[in-house]
């Protein structure tokens, strides 16, 4: 069963390019203010706060309409939604099994690990 639907891509997509677009804003506001520690912009410059916060939307407006506007982002994306449309996505009873089976398998190999690194610590405790 798929949890995502084809009529839904574009709502999807635009989705993804607004998380993207909020990121380079955030992003672009931490390093002004980084910037601003380092060389004490906040007492040189009247409003670095305003200003920070300013160059972080225009950032992320910027980055939201780059990607909007480059055909290769906007057909790449397309892509990826209609490939992420063929995943079947497992059921909840597969999912506990298999997490069942790997966690008893992990304790398995993890048991045999500490029983040969005992036996290898009681050899060298005799030999030593």
């Amino acid at each position: 069963m798929s949890i995502l639907k084809s009529e839904d891509s574009k709502k999807w997509i635009n989705a993804l390019v607004a998380m993207v677009a909020v990121l380079a804003g955030f992003i672009s506001i931490r390093f002004v203010e980084t910037m601003g520690e380092w060389f004490d912009l906040e007492a040189k410059v009247g409003s670095f706060l305003a200003m920070s916060q300013g160059i972080g939307v225009a950032a992320g407006i910027l980055t939201f309409v780059a990607i909007y506007k480059s055909k290769k982002a906007t057909t790449y994306l397309n892509d990826v939604y209609g490939e992420l449309i063929k995943v079947i996505w497992p059921d909840k009873d597969s999912v506990v099994k298999a997490t069942i089976g790997i966690i008893i398998g992990v304790s398995i190999v993890s048991g045999i690990f500490v029983l040969v690194d005992y036996l290898v610590q009681r050899v060298l405790n005799l030999i030593y």
